[in-house]
Order: C-alpha cells, then structure tokens, then sequence
C-alpha cells in the first residue's frame, strides 16, 4: 500500500523533477490530427452500432459453458469473483488518467494545455474506439460466468460479454504510457525518465491483476489490453514530434 501511495505521489508530482533546457517537441498538424480524430470517432460509432446486437446470454447458454474449453493460462480468473479487487481496479485505472495531465503542474507546460490535452485525447479515443469494437465483435464471456459464486443477474447482463479486451488496463496502459513519453519527450535530460517510465509500466498491471482477481478478464484480455494501449501511448504522441 506505501508503494502504490508513492506511485500515485509521483505521478501527481513528476513534472516538478524536470532537468535540463526546455523546449516543448509537439505541434499539431492537420494531416495528422484530423485522421486521428476520424479513426477514433468511427470505431466508436461502429461499436455503438454493433452493441445494440449484442444478446445478452441466457441460462441455457451459461450452463453449457466449460471450463475446460479455455486455454490453461487463463483459467485463474474464473476462480476469483472479488467487489474489493474490482474497486482496487477502478482506483488504480483512475489514478492513471492523471498520468498525461500532471505534465500541466509545470509552469512552461500549460503555455501548450492545448496540445497536451489534444494529444492525449486522440489517442484516448482510439483506443475506446478498439475497446468498444472489439468487445462487442468477440462477445466473449467474462471469467465471472464460469463461476459459481458469481451472482446469476450478472451473467444474464449483456456487459457478461464483454470480456475481451480489458477496457480497464489497456485505458490505464494508454494514459500512464502516454504520459511518460510526452515526459520523455519534453525532458529528454532528466535523471528520473527511468522512473517515470517504470511507473507508467507497474500501474496498468496493477489494474490488470484486480480485473482478474475480480473475476472480470481473463489473463489473456489483460495482456491484449495492456500492449494496446501502451502501443498508442507511445505512438500517438511520437505521431505530433517536430
């Protein structure tokens, strides 16, 4: 609990550890921007469209489910049904918004709230966008379905199916890696990019972990959503350099 406490110190107060001469590495550019922005409103929009046909799975359906049909790696998860690990998740997840956002707390940096804020965005529409889409193509049921301990109204939700890919991780993985390549990027000389980056690495499997112990993903949707949303993370960002 003292290493989270500090994790989420650091993330508020990183951009106070800044070294070495200023120079903000980002413009906005049309060419890039508007395909940016475009991607991410047409996969929501399909993944809206496609969520209004997804049926929610009945009981005959749930009690065919076997346990043994899923790859050995994954099976953790239907073993865990825990509110206190989906709440840890929830926490850890919003924590890690703040990532991109405490690069403000630097006085030169808020001359440019426009950029930051655009950036981050961009790319935190992709990959709500991908979520969204994937989920509601897969339809894969949650870990928490193959559990017996798992109330019945929940399994007989359409959200029951949307396991694939971890919203909450690859959400926590974008922020928290875009934020530590735009601090890469804008403090190329400080001493502390290491930690930064380290940082940016633990949380979202922090997130991860309490959406399989809460019986939400399965190891496999934690991997997937964690290497997507770090992969914008760092791209979106490198996307805007000079």
């Amino acid at each position: 609990m003292l290493a989270l406490r500090h994790w989420f110190i650091l993330i508020l107060f990183f951009p106070v550890f800044a070294f070495g001469q200023y120079t903000f590495p980002y413009q906005l550019d049309k060419s890039v921007d508007l395909p940016l922005l475009g991607a991410g409103i047409l996969t929501t929009g399909v993944s809206i469209y496609l969520d209004r046909r997804v049926e929610p799975l009945i009981e005959d359906q749930i009690g065919i489910l076997a346990i043994d049909n899923i790859a050995g790696f994954d099976r953790y998860s239907t073993r865990h049904y825990s509110q206190r690990a989906h709440q840890f998740s929830n926490i850890t997840a919003l924590a890690s918004l703040t990532f991109p956002f405490a690069l403000l707390l630097d006085k030169p940096n808020r001359n440019h709230t426009g950029e930051i804020l655009l950036i981050t965005m961009e790319g935190a529409l992709i990959n709500a966008g991908l979520i969204n889409f994937t989920k509601t193509l897969v339809r894969r049921p949650r870990p928490f379905v193959y559990n017996g301990e798992a109330p019945l109204e929940l399994k007989l939700r359409q959200e029951a199916r949307y396991s694939f890919f971890s919203g909450h991780t690859a959400v926590s993985s974008y922020f928290t890696f875009a934020g530590a390549q735009m601090y890469n990027d804008i403090y190329p000389d400080s001493p502390h990019k290491g930690t930064v980056w380290a940082t940016a690495a633990v949380l979202p499997l922090l997130t991860g972990y309490g959406r399989m112990r809460a019986g939400k993903h399965f190891l496999s949707d934690v991997l997937v959503g964690y290497g997507v949303g770090a992969l914008l993370g760092v791209i979106v960002p490198r996307l805007h350099r000079l």
